[in-house]
């Protein structure tokens, strides 16, 4: 007699899941270009800001030029 397979509407087979290995490897192969891209993006991003503000000028070296006092004013 042949085995008779019985399918129910709504009812979905039982799978297999491997927890632990295909959650991290998987992932990770899947994200490394984004990841690798990121920490680009951001190395560049810092180097742009770092030299930005090195090209700030400091408060202390924008002294106004001493003026000299050789006017004579007479009243």
């Amino acid at each position: 007699m042949a085995i008779q397979h019985i399918k129910t509407i709504g009812v979905k087979p039982a799978t297999e899941t491997k927890k632990g290995t295909y959650l991290t490897k998987d992932n990770w192969e899947v994200m490394k270009p984004f990841v690798h891209f990121a920490f680009k993006a951001i190395t560049v991003i810092g180097s742009v800001m770092f030299a930005i503000v090195k090209m700030i000028p400091k408060a202390l070296e924008h002294k106004p030029a001493e003026r000299k006092n050789d006017k004579i004013i007479e009243i």
